[in-house]
């Protein structure tokens, strides 16, 4: 990983950090108000996206432009994030410290626009398909006005509703991912050839998903060339099938923007594995068939 560059006083700010929730603080803070929602998902996946800080210029696009870590652990995350207008003053320094045992996290602006804003989460199962999430909104002093407060807290809301709508979709199809490949793992492969289509029929425009005992594949023209590569990410199991490809021939993931080539399935940031084989594309009587490798 790249070394990041703070100023000197980013970087003094960074190192004064604590790695630890102080929940004495709390009582010196003005509280705002909070959000409540049910989710229809497990803590594990919750507790996985609190740890996942690269997902958020990609997954919270309209929130976040960039994120470059500073430190990160068993206690959290610290980073320097990019806020969407794009201006250099537009940037903050956050952290998020986690209490995984507790369910509890504390996301901090330490620096930037909003310094000194705590939000804090508490997670609660409700059963082994749903939780609930209360997010407590806290500054570090009163607004001036009633009307000023009922303001934040409004904004502040409709952002948490906004960030767990998106949230939640990524979730849910993380833990789609993972019973899909507990799924193609158990089965074993077939040796026959998979229809595709007619070539005729195909539009070359579209990708064209096609299911195997050992995975979900694409099938899509490149160049003029018909090509078959894995539909899902090797990092964290990310849907590639409907990702499109950049001018170096590479596919991206949506969920943390990784990069892979898409003749070869080589990771272009060199982060994670290469995406899993495909199977091999064969053309017979005008008919395209998926022979499993």
């Amino acid at each position: 990983m790249e070394t990041l560059m703070l100023t000197g006083t980013e970087q003094s700010l960074s190192e004064a950090r604590p790695n630890s929730i102080d929940f004495d603080r709390i009582a010196n803070l003005h509280y705002l108000g909070n959000y409540v929602r049910r989710l229809p998902i497990n803590l594990a996946r919750m507790m996985e996206n609190a740890y996942d800080w690269e997902h958020l210029p990609y997954v919270h696009a309209s929130s976040f432009s960039s994120i470059d870590l500073i430190d990160s652990g068993a206690w959290g995350w610290r980073a320097k994030i990019g806020l969407p207008d794009g201006a250099p003053a537009s940037h903050q320094l956050l952290d998020l410290l986690v209490e995984s045992d507790r369910h509890y996290w504390v996301s901090t602006v330490y620096s930037g626009p909003g310094t000194g804003i705590e939000i804090h989460t508490q997670a609660t199962t409700i059963d082994e398909d749903e939780i609930e999430v209360d997010v407590r909104f806290y500054l570090p002093e009163a607004p001036e006005n009633e009307t000023g407060a009922e303001m934040i807290l409004a904004y502040m809301q409709q952002q948490y509703a906004t960030l767990y709508d998106e949230d939640q979709d990524l979730m849910l199809g993380r833990q789609s991912a993972l019973n899909d490949r507990q799924r193609w793992g158990a089965g074993a492969p077939s040796s026959k050839d998979v229809l595709v289509g007619a070539i005729a029929d195909l539009d070359p425009d579209e990708i064209h998903t096609v299911e195997l005992e050992t995975g979900r594949f694409c099938v899509r023209q490149y160049q003029g060339e018909w090509l078959v590569h894995s539909a899902v990410c090797t990092h964290l199991l990310g849907p590639l099938d409907a990702s499109q490809i950049n001018d170096k021939g590479e596919l991206t993931c949506p969920w943390h923007g990784y990069h892979f080539d898409l003749r070869t399935g080589e990771n272009s940031e060199r982060k994670c594995r290469a995406l899993v084989k495909p199977p091999e594309l064969i053309e017979r009587s005008g008919q395209l068939y998926l022979r499993p490798v």
